[in-house]
C-alpha cells in the first residue's frame, strides 16, 4: 500500500473515531439527570414505611425519624418488610453516632441515607434498595 491510502485509512479511522466520541459525550449529556421513568405508581407499589424511630444522638439530645425505602421489586419489598428489625438496627446505630449539626445538614442526612442504602443492600438477598427517603425528622 502506498503512503497516501495509509495517511487516507488514518485519516478516515480518526475522524470515525471522532463522531463516535462526540455522539458517545453527547448521548451522555442528554440522559444525565433524567430519572428511570419509573411511575408514581411503580415506585409506590415498591414502597416501606418505617414506622418512627426514636434515638439518642452522639452529641446528646434526641432524634424522632420516619423513612421511606423503595426496593427494586415485589420481592425486594417483601424482604425489606421482614427485614424491619434490622433496617431500625441500623437507623439508630447510624444515627448514635452522629452529632446535632450533622442530622440538621442536608450534607449529613444525605449521608446517612447513602450509608443506610448501602449497608441494608449488604443484607439483601431478593432484590436491594434503590433510594432512602427521610419522611420525618425531629430533633430535641
Amino acid at each position: 500500500m502506498n503512503t497516501k491510502k495509509k495517511a487516507a485509512m488514518i485519516i478516515a479511522a480518526v475522524i470515525i473515531l471522532l463522531i463516535g466520541g462526540a455522539s458517545y459525550f453527547l448521548y451522555q449529556s442528554k440522559t444525565k439527570g433524567k430519572t428511570t421513568g419509573l411511575s408514581a405508581d411503580t415506585i409506590a407499589a415498591n414502597m416501606v414505611n418505617t414506622n418512627p424511630i426514636i434515638t439518642d444522638l452522639h452529641s446528646g439530645g434526641f432524634i424522632q425519624i420516619s423513612f421511606n425505602i423503595q426496593a427494586s421489586s415485589q420481592k425486594a419489598k417483601d424482604e425489606l418488610t421482614k427485614r424491619d428489625f434490622q433496617v431500625r438496627n441500623i437507623a439508630i446505630r447510624l444515627l448514635s453516632g452522629m452529632t446535632e449539626d450533622q442530622v440538621k445538614s442536608p450534607a449529613g442526612m444525605a449521608q446517612l441515607e447513602t450509608d443506610m442504602k448501602n449497608e441494608i443492600n449488604q443484607l439483601m438477598q431478593n432484590g436491594r434498595v434503590v433510594q432512602i427517603y427521610t419522611t420525618n425528622k425531629m430533633i430535641q
